[in-house]
């Protein structure tokens, strides 16, 4: 999964982490993104890429519509690039919901000219709803937080990669 992509105008969309890395030579933080079907998910880095927060939870609507909700985190929290999760299926191959998260990414690289960066999310929504389930949020809030938690589970992990590599 080391194939790295350019947008038309030169921002790097990339698998690779050391690519990824780079952006955190640059003061300010990562943006987080799930994209699930009817929500986006967003999560925030601190100054330092090494913690993860939730964000906000966006309503899917048009994808001009997206951006300029997107547009405002970004500008409000200094983001210098973004992190996308790729949902995989379980073999490791892409199937729709991929191509639909780099066309997203395609799309959001083009709009802001930032570097993005995917991480493979299998399994994420469903372990993060198992938490859930064990912590005792109630079946109908978990809706309601999933897509902003997996969007926080999959910036953690690629700050994890980043920082920590194989020490993690």
């Amino acid at each position: 999964m080391n194939q790295k992509y350019y947008t038309s105008n030169q921002s790097t969309i990339t698998y690779d982490l050391n690519i990824f890395k780079v952006s955190f030579s640059k003061k300010g933080k990562i943006l987080g993104i799930d994209t699930g079907k009817k929500y986006i998910g967003l999560s925030l880095s601190d100054y330092e890429k090494r913690v993860a927060v939730a964000h906000k939870t966006i309503l899917r609507k048009k994808f001009k519509e997206d951006i300029e909700t997107l547009k405002i985190s970004v500008n409000e929290n200094d983001v210098v690039s973004f992190v996308i999760g790729l949902p995989l299926n379980k073999d490791g191959s892409k199937g729709p919901r991929s191509q639909s998260a780099i066309t997203f990414a395609v799309d959001l690289s083009k709009y802001f000219n930032l570097p993005v960066y995917f991480w493979d999310e299998r399994f994420s929504s469903i372990g993060i709803e198992k938490e859930m389930i064990r912590s005792g949020v109630k079946r109908k809030n978990i809706k309601k937080y999933l897509d902003v938690s997996s969007a926080t589970w999959i910036l953690q992990s690629a700050l994890d990669a980043a920082n920590y590599g194989d020490k993690i």
